[in-house]
């Protein structure tokens, strides 16, 4: 096996380096793009569902009907991921972010828009992100390699944050400004962006597994590898965790905000933002240093500060103070968002890199249904006393999930083909795809 000779970099050439890849910079940009248009869409659909029904229940509907596609559909696309070529798969799911967007923009300026109408786009939105989700991960470390994954990664929550500071912030100004015609233009626009700039990129590898077998003994096969998988067994249960009682009452920060803080509507919303200024520093912090030896204590203190800060803001009665604690879940949300898919990548095999992203939607796919659960105990209880239960267990389910999962007693390592992938962690060796 010819040796790999190992580069050094400090922070500003490690950044530099990853972004002079072309091909990361154009994959980088389109996902910009598209997660731009997707925190705005949300936020979009969300008034235009309300001003036409006045029922805050629709409204949460539209959030239940995104998300269980990820929860019914993600094993098969990450199965997808690892049979098909990625780029083909992420091009065709840019083209329908671009359809179902033009045909909502078409019903706005005829008026005959409906709420049906809404429900519809939007779950036909969840079905492209869910089958998007495996495959742009497993690309990003195809064009990067082992390395950069970190940066990379970072970088992507970076690209994601900025979309959920400028998406809501230009649905609100749009629609202030000319109603809902002028956002689903800007909507199109930035879909069309993210589809010309990924359409760009030359790196477009086969798909690695290739042999035939049923989609049946796929399924069997994604699911065994994964949950057998000590290091990625631990992710998904701290995954499904945090997305059953952490991210689920992000929807109450404003009721929060109004009955328990007695703030108004701008404030509220600059509260709300301090997550994702939190989100925007600690991810620009990854970033730069990029070096990390220990990936899944950075992932394990990312989910315990979040969960910390969560049930301290619920407790807070002054303002000042909640905005710190929001500004540290943002913070935890973003070592733990960083983390997540990079240890997966770098420890799943190739052939089932797919697949265990797969099975990682599952567990994000929950996010639905913990939302309906969390409504429940807000209407019964209050939103306060749901934030604050929701992360008490969480911090209570951590301990179990956190101590017997692997993830903070050794480095991440890179799978070897030689052993199962329930074999021992050790120090991550270099991998061949490195940047140019």
């Amino acid at each position: 096996m010819p040796q790999v000779i190992w580069r050094e970099f400090i922070p500003e050439d490690r950044m530099r380096e990853i972004l002079r890849n072309r091909d990361f910079s154009l994959l980088w940009a389109s996902g910009a793009f598209d997660n731009t248009g997707r925190w705005m869409d949300t936020v979009v659909m969300g008034l235009l569902v309300l001003q036409q029904t006045d029922s805050p229940f629709q409204v949460a509907l539209l959030f239940v009907v995104r998300w269980f596609p990820m929860f019914i559909f993600s094993v098969f696309s990450g199965m997808i991921a690892d049979r098909v070529n990625r780029w083909r798969v992420i091009l065709g799911t840019r083209c329908g972010s671009v359809a179902v967007t033009a045909v909502v923009l078409c019903l706005v300026v005829f008026d005959v828009i409906r709420p049906w109408h809404l429900f519809l786009a939007s779950m036909a939105l969840g079905w492209i992100y869910v089958l998007e989700f495996p495959s742009r991960r497993s690309m990003i470390y195809e064009i990067v390699g082992n390395s950069h994954i970190v940066s990379a990664m970072s970088l992507e929550t970076f690209a994601l944050t900025i979309g959920r500071i400028v998406g809501p912030l230009a649905a609100g100004f749009l629609i202030e400004l000319s109603g809902f015609t002028a956002p689903y233009i800007f909507l199109l626009v930035g879909y069309a962006l993210a589809l010309g700039s990924f359409s760009l990129i030359k790196t477009r590898l086969p798909a690695p597994s290739s042999g035939p077998s049923s989609m049946r003994q796929n399924f069997i096969d994604g699911l065994t590898y994964a949950f057998n998988h000590r290091v990625i067994r631990g992710v998904l249960a701290i995954t499904l965790i945090m997305n059953a009682l952490a991210f689920s009452v992000e929807s109450l920060f404003p009721v929060v905000a109004k009955d328990h803080l007695n703030v108004g509507a701008g404030l509220t919303g600059v509260l709300i933002s301090a997550l994702s200024i939190g989100s925007f520093i600690a991810a620009g912090a990854i970033a730069w240093f990029g070096v990390i030896k220990f990936h899944g204590r950075v992932f394990c203190s990312g989910v315990v500060m979040q969960f910390a800060s969560l049930l301290l803001f619920a407790l807070s009665p002054w303002y000042p103070l909640s905005f710190v604690l929001m500004l540290a879940v943002g913070f935890g949300s973003a070592g733990f968002g960083t983390m997540q898919s990079t240890i997966i990548l770098m420890t799943a095999s190739p052939e089932k890199r797919g697949s265990s992203l797969g099975v990682l939607g599952l567990c994000i796919g929950v996010a639905a249904f913990g939302g309906l659960m969390v409504g429940a105990v807000a209407n019964l209880m209050g939103a306060q006393v749901a934030v604050i239960i929701s992360a008490s267990l969480g911090l209570l389910l951590l301990v179990p999930a956190i101590l017997y999962s692997h993830l903070v007693w050794h480095p991440i390592a890179q799978p070897d083909a030689s052993q199962s992938s329930d074999s021992t962690m050790s120090c991550a060796s270099a991998h061949p795809n490195q940047l140019p």
